[in-house]
């Protein structure tokens, strides 16, 4: 997984947040950004609040908050390679419960091919069908 993936993840996590798994995902994605910003003045903290660690907790449902924070973790990482690496192995880590969190909704069709997937042909992805499917 790259940087920008790993950052759109990071910003998925958040909507996702109410949820348990979700919450896990988000807290530790935070833990990371307190780690990095121990580390260096440029990390992606953005205030402090009175933790004496040098990073404001960001609220999840404030979509500023999440797109500055979100922000601030992708420049870090432009910075930083192994940050960089920390954040994808993070994204790659909680990637999963991040979807299920943000796709609670069992209304919702999730049809996803990822990873080190190779495909030759043709792909069907659907929820329910009802009927016969002709390829051709």
């Amino acid at each position: 997984m790259d940087v920008e993936a790993a950052v759109a993840l990071a910003g998925a996590a958040a909507s996702g947040a109410a949820t348990a798994a979700g919450e896990s995902a988000w807290q530790s994605l935070v833990s990371l950004a307190r780690r990095a910003a121990g580390r260096a003045p440029e990390a992606p903290h953005g205030g402090s609040d009175g933790g004496g660690d040098g990073v404001r907790a960001v609220d999840p449902s404030d979509p500023d908050a999440v797109r500055e924070f979100t922000a601030r973790l992708a420049a870090y990482a432009r910075q930083d390679g192994d940050f960089a690496a920390r954040l994808c192995e993070w994204a790659e880590t909680h990637r999963a419960a991040v979807y299920a969190a943000q796709y609670r909704d069992e209304s919702v069709n999730r049809n996803i091919i990822s990873g080190d997937a190779h495909i030759e042909g043709p792909v069907i992805q659907a929820r329910e069908i009802r009927g016969d499917i002709n390829l051709g």
